[in-house]
């Protein structure tokens, strides 16, 4: 998780679910391990991602797809993702996440 933290900036921003975590200390002491720990639970299928630079900044936005076991639950999401980042010198660091999810639509084919 060390490696993870390394790539936010001390003032990074994460909205995630309705809440919200002010720098990287604090997403790093709350909700970065049992994001690391659902992750890595999980499948995840990123079908569209787009994203331009513009000197020191950048966004990526995703669409994707998770699925998998967390706790004993089986999980089925689709979410999407907009980070940002800011470049000093050489070095890049995220200093926004907005991460959103939800279970899939069931579509009328779905029942079939």
């Amino acid at each position: 998780m060390t490696s993870v933290a390394s790539l936010l900036a001390e003032d990074a921003l994460i909205y995630e679910s309705g809440g919200v975590e002010r720098g990287k200390a604090e997403y790093a002491s709350h909700h970065l391990p049992a994001d690391a720990a659902f992750a890595k639970a999980m499948r995840r299928a990123v079908p569209r991602t787009a994203g331009p630079a513009d000197g020191d900044m950048v966004w990526v936005a995703s669409e994707a797809r998770s699925t998998g076991t967390y706790k004993g639950r089986r999980i089925a999401r689709v979410g999407t993702e907009m980070m940002i980042q800011r470049r000093a010198g050489s070095t890049w660091r995220i200093v926004h996440i907005h991460w959103s999810a939800a279970a899939p639509k069931k579509t009328p084919d779905a029942a079939k």
